[in-house]
């Protein structure tokens, strides 16, 4: 009972309440089903596409990172309809990240603004019913994260080793959700050299063993699933990967072309019309994707949102390779797939080498675009905005059913999500619209608070900055390591989807790619308003002694 009695004044039971009402207000949303072939509607088919024994090799079998597909297919087989174990999973990475700083850095207060706002943020209302790997981003970057936590805290041996595995654990599925996955590294590795020079200050050495065991329950299970995702695709496909976005034929092929001198240096430009023009003369396999790179097709369009229009912009060149070589028939089976890429790489190395082609160096990373000094004022604006979009992407909402086609919910939809075709017609149900009532007058109390809360952690950092030079850095209210744990995650995520701004395609408002840290600069803002918080104590207890002394 005492137990009981304690659960009830933790922060977790008004957690654990607030996600019950969440999962209440959203019961009717549907899935936003969409046409998109390679994103929304590409992830549903290839979960399904786990119910069939044998599904034949093309273009599209292999085109995305198995996590999120195979998430889709743990929740049918599990029975629960995709809508609710996307927001099941949404709330436990939450659940997690809040216990973990609890724990170690906020009092029961701040943990329940913090709930609040990973709990009823706007955009999740809307984000955690789409069918994009992007969904499943978010927690695992919390839990990443939350592990991290743990690990910069961790006093003795046992709890470091425990919570490394735990953060390999994520990793592999981080790793396997999305080809991004290396920008997390630094952070790791922000929190790891931390604790490094720790042990080397106390202890005055770092010991091999342990330091081997922490590395391999990081590593061992990303290299495991990743390896045995690998041998399975294998097995029924003959290529050993874990898809074939940038296997070993494709990043040779592309890399090669990257070589290729331009004559004229094009902003957001990797490969060139001059480029292919001088390619197509001495590549006979090269050739034969020219009827359709030169053809006005549906990447020409996408291309002029990007502001190129006489050409393809960077990020969208690697698309139009792959559907070229898939409608040139190679895409038949991966070994020939990849004969064929090796065989386009082959024939301008050849070129390269016989000076009839002139060529740069190679780069050592393919698709990564070539740094130019006039990209930094266009790459440092491009960080502005999305800095200042990351502080508005939580308070976007949206109720919409996405593709309302029963057809196409029937098709696709309906079995491996387990929702009903029709299921978007229940949001006329009296109840249903007295729930989108509810979520937009909690987005409207959300906009206005965040906007306080947002300004009352402003003034709680400019309060801990004062503070610190005052008492010069002996009297913080902040870890340094919490606070440099969460900046590097925001910096590194910002500058790299800004830099991809730039140069390869234009992100729009880059609210998709910005959401997976919003958890992080919630984070900050809590940090900020547990120094306000502080401060404010302090004001308070100053005064008190003030008054004491007086009435003496």
């Amino acid at each position: 009972m005492a137990r009981f009695s304690r659960f009830w004044r933790s922060p977790w039971s008004y957690f654990l309440g607030l996600s019950i009402l969440k999962l209440w207000l959203i019961g009717h949303l549907p899935i936003r089903a969409s046409y998109a072939g390679y994103d929304n509607l590409r992830y549903v088919i290839l979960a399904s596409n786990f119910l069939a024994l044998n599904v034949p090799y093309d273009s599209f079998t292999l085109v995305r990172q198995p996590g999120y597909p195979a998430f889709i297919f743990l929740s049918y087989l599990l029975g629960i309809p995709l809508r609710f174990s996307q927001e099941i999973i949404y709330l436990a990475g939450g659940f997690i990240l809040a216990w973990s700083c609890h724990k170690y850095y906020f009092n029961k207060s701040i943990t329940f603004i913090f709930s609040i706002l990973y709990i009823f943020a706007p955009f999740s209302f809307h984000w955690n019913r789409q069918t994009l790997a992007d969904v499943l981003y978010l927690p695992l970057t919390a839990w990443i994260v939350a592990c991290l936590i743990h690990i910069s805290n961790s006093k003795t041996d046992r709890t470091l080793i425990a919570w490394s595995l735990g953060l390999g654990i994520g990793l592999a599925w981080f790793w396997n959700t999305r080809l991004e996955g290396i920008w997390i590294v630094p952070s790791i590795a922000f929190i790891y050299s931390i604790l490094a020079l720790k042990y080397w200050f106390y202890q005055h050495k770092i010991e091999f063993k342990k330091s081997a065991i922490v590395f391999a329950a990081i590593v061992l299970p990303v290299v495991v699933v990743t390896s045995g995702i690998s041998w399975i695709n294998y097995t029924r496909y003959g290529i050993f990967d874990t898809n074939d976005l940038k296997s070993a034929g494709v990043e040779e092929a592309y890399s090669s072309l990257e070589k290729v001198t331009s004559k004229k240096w094009q902003p957001m430009v990797e490969i060139s019309r001059s480029m292919r023009e001088r390619v197509y003369a001495i590549s006979p396999s090269f050739r034969q994707l020219q009827p359709y790179i030169e053809s006005d097709n549906h990447w020409r369009k996408s291309s002029c949102e990007s502001g190129i229009c006489d050409d393809y912009a960077a990020g969208l060149f690697y698309w139009v390779l792959r559907e070229s070589v898939a409608q040139a028939g190679y895409y038949q089976s991966a070994p020939k797939t990849e004969q064929f890429y090796h065989q386009i790489a082959r024939e301008i190395d050849t070129a390269c080498h016989a000076k009839t082609l002139n060529c740069e160096f190679e780069k050592p990373l393919a698709f990564l675009p070539d740094f130019h000094f006039q990209y930094i004022p266009l790459w440092v604006n491009s960080i502005g905005k999305l800095s200042h979009r990351l502080m508005q992407s939580s308070l976007v909402l949206k109720l919409d059913s996405g593709e309302e086609d029963r057809e196409l919910r029937e098709q696709y939809y309906a079995q491996i999500t387990r929702e009903p075709a029709n299921f978007f017609n229940e949001r006329s149900y009296l109840v249903n619209q007295f729930k989108d009532r509810s979520i937009f007058a909690i987005s409207r109390i959300f906009n206005l608070g965040f906007t306080v809360l947002l300004g009352l952690s402003s003034i709680g950092f400019g309060l801990e900055a004062i503070a610190l030079v005052r008492t010069k850095f002996r009297d913080r209210s902040i870890s340094f390591a919490f606070l440099g744990l969460l900046l590097s995650c925001i910096v590194i995520r910002v500058v790299l989807i800004a830099y991809i701004d730039v140069t390869s395609w234009f992100v729009d408002s880059g609210d998709r790619y910005l959401r997976p840290i919003l958890p992080m600069f919630w984070l900050v803002i809590c940090i900020g308003l547990t120094c306000f918080w502080k401060c404010f104590d302090r004001l308070l207890l100053t005064a008190r002694n003030t008054r004491m002394t007086d009435n003496k």
